[in-house]
């Protein structure tokens, strides 16, 4: 009988080498999954911010409750904050309104709650505090009236519930349909270019594991997005 011996040293070296640098890999990216959610409620955050803005200016009557007077759509003047609480399995982001700081023209102090009242459409009751009477100008035209006043809309009917609309249409719709894929986020996971490109490095070399540690973290951090929250 005739036998040959066929070496698979270099072979079996070669696919070891590749299940090491494979599980390098994916351990660090699962170490990394909590870093990924906050990269992408961070990401979330900052384009609802825009996005808000840019609604607010296109549609005001809609939206101005959620600013400083006469400042609709201005990104210092919003009266709203969105806080993010991240876990391993995603992240959970909740909007809270700010107090109005500022005088609107014609009164003297300040509609602290605006914001929550007018979206909420909470009836608004204007009594005389010191006067024997209110006094109200409409269209350039003076007005007296003794007793309370009640505004059933104090923001106009579109403010009631359209931070919410606004919200709810971003984060369940706009952000992965269209705000993602615009940034290539999924396109960054759909080809791991890093994982590509030391693939061959880790079949010949030595520490494959560290080498695919190493690649995951180079490619997690390539991610596009926002690491911190701005305006």
């Amino acid at each position: 009988m005739i036998t040959a011996k066929i070496d698979t040293k270099n072979i079996n070296k070669m696919l070891n080498n590749l299940i090491q640098y494979t599980d390098g890999f994916i351990t660090e990216t699962k170490a990394q999954q909590g870093y990924i959610n906050r990269k992408v409620a961070n990401t979330s955050v900052n384009a609802f911010y825009q996005y808000l803005d840019g609604v607010a200016r296109m549609h005001p009557g809609m939206l101005h409750h959620v600013y400083e007077w006469g400042e609709v759509g201005n990104p210092t003047a919003r009266l709203v904050d969105l806080d993010i609480v991240s876990s391993g399995r995603g992240s959970t982001i909740s909007a809270e309104f700010l107090q109005s700081q500022t005088v609107k023209d014609g009164s003297s102090e300040p509609f602290y709650d605006k914001a929550e009242v007018m979206e909420e459409g909470i009836p608004v009751v204007i009594k005389e505090k010191e006067a024997q009477a209110l006094f109200f100008e409409i269209d350039g035209l003076e007005y007296f009236r003794m007793g309370p006043i009640t505004i059933l809309n104090p923001g106009g009917a579109e403010t009631r519930g359209g931070f919410v609309s606004v919200f709810q249409e971003f984060y369940n719709n706009y952000l992965s349909q269209v705000y993602l894929k615009s940034i290539k986020f999924y396109k960054h996971f759909e080809s791991p270019k890093e994982y590509e490109r030391n693939f061959k490095k880790a079949l010949k070399g030595t520490g494959a594991s560290g080498v695919g540690k190493m690649t995951a973290l180079s490619w997690i951090a390539k991610l596009p997005g926002e690491d911190q929250i701005g305006n």
